[in-house]
């Protein structure tokens, strides 16, 4: 039976929970680090028997082992794009001028249109990644069985099980984050609500997260599936391109601080 769920008034002076710690999180409860923190996810009814403070640190360690899969592949991913003849061509003045001012319609701006085009391939490459990972599985069962010294097959399992399912959660929130930051940077131009913080810069930022933790998630999954790297690399490059993009819209989303995350009290969130 799920546990009681507790109501806002009961919650609102507890000291534990960090206040507004779920404006600019990406709605995973079940991978995040902070949920013990978190004043709404204290008032949802829960399933799970998961102790939440061992289940925080389980979270902390997942995205840790994301992010340092993601600085190595940042490292080599551009020399990757090059060698295959594939180029993330500079902005020149003009264009970065139009990113930065077009913010008149979220649908059409051009940040969203490459999110929702990225979103789209990523869905085609996996409704025909089905045999893929038929043979990769059936390759690590056999590694298994022949108990290779220096062979991981039982951690590269689980390794593309967590490519997929990072890649699978973002691939439609990017889109919709960024949607939302150019709607609140067009209503911040003519409204003042009093906020002390740019929501605009913040969902930016969010949407930088999905990219980052998606283009660390997709290079593991090239490292396991490298004979589909003509499918593989191009869908890097977009989203590549898209953060690339997205920091020269919204400049200072990158130093946006978000409650609870960007504050100290998780590492590698």
């Amino acid at each position: 039976m799920a546990a009681r769920r507790r109501s806002l008034k009961e919650l609102a002076g507890d000291p534990q929970f960090i206040s507004g710690v779920y404006n600019y999180c990406d709605r995973w409860c079940e991978r995040c680090p902070l949920t013990l923190r978190c004043r709404v996810y204290a008032t949802e009814p829960q399933e799970d028997v998961l102790d939440p403070a061992s289940r925080d640190i389980t979270n902390r360690a997942f995205w840790e082992r994301l992010g340092e899969i993601f600085r190595e592949a940042h490292e080599v991913l551009d020399e990757m794009l090059r060698e295959r003849g594939i180029e993330l061509a500079p902005l020149d003045p003009e264009a970065e001028q139009e990113l930065a001012r077009w913010h008149a319609d979220a649908w059409s701006h051009p940040c969203a249109v490459a999110a929702g085009e990225y979103r789209g391939a990523a869905g085609a490459w996996f409704e025909q990644a089905g045999p893929r990972f038929q043979e990769r599985g059936e390759e690590l069962e056999r590694l298994d069985r022949m108990g290779l010294p220096g062979a991981d097959p039982e951690g590269d399992a689980c390794r593309l099980q967590d490519a997929t399912e990072v890649i699978q959660w973002y691939q439609h929130q990017i889109a919709v984050k960024i949607m939302r930051a150019v709607g609140s940077a067009r209503r911040d131009g003519e409204i003042d609500l009093g906020l002390g913080y740019n929501d605009a810069d913040g969902s930016a930022k969010v949407a930088l997260i999905g990219i980052d933790r998606s283009l660390a998630a997709w290079s593991e999954m090239l490292r396991q599936l490298p004979d589909d790297e003509d499918r593989i690399l191009p869908l890097l490059a977009a989203l590549s391109r898209l953060r690339r993009d997205v920091e020269v819209t919204f400049p200072s989303a990158r130093t946006f601080i978000r409650p609870g995350f960007d504050t100290g009290d998780v590492a590698g969130a």
